[in-house]
């Protein structure tokens, strides 16, 4: 696969480098969580030493799966091996097999489903086929929208409580430090792309105008966005305006590591000498 990327990388390119350099694709327990089987799974049984007893079929609505000699077996919600363990112990108390050893395979994932909305290129359901990290999820998605923001909002039940996590993207991508573990999903999950936010550069800044706010910025970095500040600039003379709740615009001095939000406005002062 040859990826074409220009200097400055898009969303979506990042997004698309990401999932082709992501950890393999390999069921981790202490990464990922053992994958449990589910209505619509189809597997493939077999049975050390009985080629006649392999068989192949898809777990029901009840979570039962039909094995030859033993009829129907409530798989669903217990991982593959505890599956191959509760066949081959059901063999051996039925006197069909001694020792019997049964393994079982996952041919098609269709149980576990996790929904993408937002600013996404091509929102959906998408059928977890194995581990699936938040940003292989993306990369399914055609990756972030233009007019999407970096900021990612995962939304997961958890022992029947709602739980909602921000995600930032570029740290997501950036594996190479190794200090941010890749974020698995999981069955039921929502992940959300929200709108991107905007920001305005007016006075004595080299590109003044809109940008977006795709990800957190404090006031340096906003301004740097605009080329920064011209030679006729006011030395660290910075105004933000901030719509209040009420409508009304409020004036603070923005220091350089203040937070930009939606909708201020940084206006950078002419130097009077």
């Amino acid at each position: 696969m040859t990826f074409v990327c220009f200097s400055r990388l898009s969303k979506t390119c990042l997004i698309l480098l990401a999932s082709w350099f992501v950890i393999p694709w390999a069921w981790s327990d202490s990464a990922t969580g053992a994958y449990t089987l589910g209505t619509g799974d189809e597997v493939k049984i077999t049975v050390y030493g009985q080629p006649e007893l392999a068989s192949e079929g898809q777990i029901s609505a009840r979570g039962t799966l039909v094995v030859p000699l033993l009829g129907s077996i409530h798989v669903a919600g217990k991982t593959s091996a505890d599956a191959a363990e509760l066949i081959a112990d059901s063999y051996q108390r039925g006197n069909f097999l001694k020792n019997a050893q049964v393994n079982l395979l996952v041919t098609q994932y269709r149980s576990q489903v996790v929904a993408i909305l937002g600013k996404v290129n091509r929102p959906g359901r998408m059928i977890l086929e194995g581990p699936t990290s938040l940003t292989q999820a993306l990369a399914w998605a055609g990756g972030v929208a233009p007019s999407g923001s970096e900021r990612l909002i995962l939304t997961r039940f958890t022992h029947g409580k709602q739980e909602r996590t921000e995600y930032d993207l570029q740290q997501l991508l950036n594996y190479e430090a190794g200090d941010t573990p890749p974020v698995w999903l999981k069955d039921g999950d929502t992940l959300y792309v929200p709108n991107a936010g905007r920001f305005y550069l007016n006075g004595e800044v080299h590109s003044p105008g809109m940008y977006p706010l795709d990800r957190p910025l404090n006031v340096t970095q906003a301004l740097s966005a605009g080329g920064g500040p011209t030679a006729r600039a006011s030395n660290g003379s910075v105004k933000l305006l901030r719509q209040q709740a009420n409508g009304k615009l409020q004036e603070l001095k923005a220091k350089p590591e203040d937070p930009v939000m939606d909708g201020d406005v940084l206006v950078v002062k002419e130097s009077l000498f």
